[in-house]
């Protein structure tokens, strides 16, 4: 038996079951200060090796959105699971200019062709410039950047695919309580490798 869920408010973090890897995004503003934010709805955009782009959306009002309007330059820190403390500090409500990676004790790495910082602690990091920005609503910025670069940790490239993700421990979010700021996150589980049975194909 099935049955209709209606979106209500925070529908994609609280009635759906769905799960977000969380990322602290780096921006600075027009006076070169360093802002960092926990961000899950960061996705691939375009997937051309071309031309490749990264999808992050954004409240309006937010620092980080502010900042990439000004400036046009962001950086996707992917985040492990022993970091959610820190991730989680990173998200409080500090005033303008304050720069949340002092404030959560992480390290800023310089980035290889923005402005913003990589954070060293985060295991992998999607430099990126602003293509151009969808307002689905009033309070919403989907920001679309142009990926100019993409770096890692040495020792997880070298590894297969299923040991680079178990390595890497990313950190998810399933769900919040937006009126504590509770969140309720995740990591990698079983993991598995599996094709499909051969046949031939009509």
């Amino acid at each position: 038996m099935k049955k209709e869920i209606k979106p209500d408010f925070m529908w994609h973090l609280n009635d759906v079951i769905l799960t977000f890897q969380i990322t602290i995004v780096t921006t600075v503003n027009e006076k070169g200060q360093v802002n960092a934010a926990p961000f899950g709805l960061t996705f691939p955009f375009c997937s051309s090796p071309e031309s490749p782009q990264m999808l992050l959306c954004s409240n309006s009002v937010w620092h980080t959105s502010q900042n990439i309007e000004a400036t046009g330059e962001f950086v996707l820190n992917y985040a492990s699971y022993s970091l959610r403390e820190k991730v989680v500090q990173t998200g409080l409500m500090f005033s303008e200019g304050v720069n949340e990676l002092e404030k959560a004790g992480l390290t800023a790495l310089p980035a290889l062709s923005v402005k913003p910082p990589r954070i060293e602690e985060c295991f992998q990091h999607i430099e990126c410039r602003l293509n151009h920005i969808i307002r689905p609503s009033e309070h919403q910025n989907n920001f679309v950047g142009d990926i100019l670069a993409i770096s890692a940790n040495e020792d997880l490239i070298m590894r297969g695919q299923e040991e680079m993700v178990r390595s890497a421990d990313p950190l998810f979010l399933f769900g919040m309580d937006i009126t504590t700021m509770e969140g309720n996150y995740s990591r990698v589980g079983e993991t598995t490798t599996y094709a499909p049975p051969e046949k031939n194909v009509e």
